[in-house]
């Protein structure tokens, strides 16, 4: 059960250091199997208690819109350069 408070606590963290940047052009690489890694910048433009929400910044086409997980940035599925 320890741990499991540990984990809790380490998503209040990223959560409050994700919204310290809100509004921000960040990079965000997020991982596609073992050896494929897709980097990009996005704006950070919402922090809901669960989730956050991106838009990419493409180099052509229309802008699109994402969300992912606090936990996603915990268990490194992605990885935020602020």
């Amino acid at each position: 059960m320890d741990n499991q408070n540990q984990e809790v606590g380490k998503i209040v963290d990223i959560r409050n250091q994700v919204k310290s940047h809100l509004g921000e052009t960040i990079e965000i690489t997020s991982q596609f199997g073992r050896k494929r890694e897709n980097r990009h910048k996005v704006n950070l433009i919402e922090a809901y208690a669960t989730h956050f929400v991106i838009e990419n910044i493409p180099a052509r086409g229309p802008k699109t819109t994402e969300s992912y997980q606090y936990a996603d940035i915990l268990t490194s599925t992605i990885l935020i350069h602020f």
